[in-house]
């Protein structure tokens, strides 16, 4: 195809001299984060490893080729059936629309324009719509930044949403947003037509809790969140947004002596019941805990754990 470069991708992580994942810093617009769709966990790692991809100097005809057996193991939970799940998530792409506002227009479009399959070489290349390429790049001016790997790592639809939205918050440490607002992000609600997927108790039960747990307990953010009312509605959300680095919450001097900051941690990142919590409090050291907790965060940054609180329970003898 005349005037079309492609950029072959390899595989989607990286090591450095010691063995340790390095993080990609992916660069993506606002307009992204704070836009009106919906996805899969699958099609989102697919958008993650695109946008990763993406280089600011790239053309609107540059076409992105990856060997899908490389890519499939990051991206998908069943690698076994790959192409065919992969073919099902771009499908399903082409009818994903961004719905955002970008320079005070509202701008409708897909994530990418084509996607081809070589069967011969397995590989799949992608091009991107020019409408998304400069909101893929940090190119706009207001962008959000956050690691691919770690927004990998999340399971959840809502949570890797929800990632993206407290990374856009967390040099802050608090955003604050609207029920309805929150569930237009996430085409749960339709203000044209007022219809409005799950009442407050399910929205929290099915997306917000499920969400916040395992964003607390597999990246780099330690969320918490309090509801507003308007009269006896709850119709506002604040998130408390921390970053978590590890050396520093565990081992630096005036916070690795602070007993409630570790119990709290215990609970909210790793897990544990309020009673477990003591218990371990009671029993072992603060350096002998520090010690396990950050045994288990490597362990986790290995190989994701599935139930955290289990695992710790476990190596703590709870």
């Amino acid at each position: 195809m005349s005037g079309v470069t492609k950029r072959q991708e390899g595989k989607a992580s990286k090591a450095d001299r010691n063995g340790k994942t390095v993080q990609t810093i992916l660069y993506q617009g606002n307009s992204i984060t704070m836009a009106r769709y919906e996805m899969s966990e699958l099609q989102k790692n697919l958008m993650y490893t695109l946008q990763a991809a993406v280089r600011p100097e790239d053309t609107n005809d540059t076409v992105y080729t990856f060997k899908v057996q490389d890519i499939m193991h990051d991206l998908d939970r069943d690698p076994d059936n790959g192409y065919r799940n992969l073919q099902e998530a771009t499908k399903g792409m082409m009818q994903v629309v961004f719905e955002m506002y970008v320079n005070g227009q509202l701008v409708q479009v897909n994530p990418f324009s084509s996607a081809v399959y070589d069967y011969g070489k397995g590989t799949i290349s992608l091009r991107v719509d020019p409408n998304m390429r400069p909101l893929l790049t940090g190119l706009t001016g207001n962008f959000t930044t956050f690691g691919k790997e770690m927004a990998m790592r999340l399971t959840g639809k809502y949570a890797k949403r929800l990632y993206e939205m407290f990374s856009q918050w967390k040099d802050i440490g608090t955003f604050k947003i609207g029920i309805l607002d929150l569930k237009h992000r996430l085409n749960l609600y339709d203000p044209e037509s007022g219809k409005e997927e799950y009442n407050i108790s399910n929205f929290f039960r099915f997306v917000i809790d499920p969400a916040v747990n395992e964003i607390n307990q597999r990246s780099d953010l330690l969320v918490r969140f309090r509801q507003h009312k308007t009269g006896r509605k709850i119709t506002d959300l604040t998130f408390t947004i921390k970053r978590v680095r590890l050396e520093q919450e565990l081992f630096l001097p005036g916070i690795d002596n602070d007993t409630t900051l570790l119990g709290d941690k215990l609970v909210v990142r790793f897990g544990l019941r309020p009673d477990q919590r003591d218990y371990v409090l009671a029993t072992f050291d603060l350096a002998i805990i520090r010690k396990k907790l950050l045994e288990i965060e490597k362990r986790n940054s290995s190989r994701p754990i599935e139930n955290w609180g289990a695992y710790t329970a476990k190596v703590f003898g709870v």
